[in-house]
């Protein structure tokens, strides 16, 4: 092979690598919102643990993480979310502190610890993308 046609052969892989689909760039942040939802999951566990009955409506401030494709308001456009459901507010409160309540960050702690594992999983899954791609197998 000349040196023509590799540059040709990595032209056509670069062109496919920068043009991914939606679905797989969801696939690709839905992989770091896990991530980011079981760090998240772990850190409310540590830090706000259930020990009080059932947790009313809604369930235990730890059972109400969620991790989603798509954007806030449910669009798919490639991107993914992490969060808290219905218990958004209580997580806030805890979180951030108010007048009688003094916040102890664990969200913003969790966040910045998961950092690294997150964009770990992302570049894993778009590894994986890209080889499935260019031909590479089933991964």
């Amino acid at each position: 092979m000349d040196m023509s046609e590799a540059l040709d052969q990595w032209l056509k892989q670069v062109s496919k690598a920068a043009q991914l689909s939606i679905t797989d760039q969801e696939k690709i942040t839905k992989a770091g919102a896990d991530v980011l939802a079981d760090r998240l999951r772990e850190a409310t566990k540590a830090k706000h643990p259930d020990t009080k009955g059932n947790g009313g409506k809604y369930g235990h401030l730890s059972d109400n993480i969620i991790s989603a494709k798509g954007d806030i308001d449910r669009e798919h456009n490639g991107t993914s979310t992490t969060g808290f459901g219905d218990k958004a507010f209580v997580a806030r409160f805890l979180n951030d502190g108010t007048k009688t309540i003094r916040g102890d960050h664990f969200v913003d702690n969790a966040r910045d610890d998961a950092k690294d594992a997150v964009f770990t999983a992302e570049a894993e899954e778009y590894q994986a993308i890209i080889a499935k791609l260019n031909g590479g197998g089933d991964k």
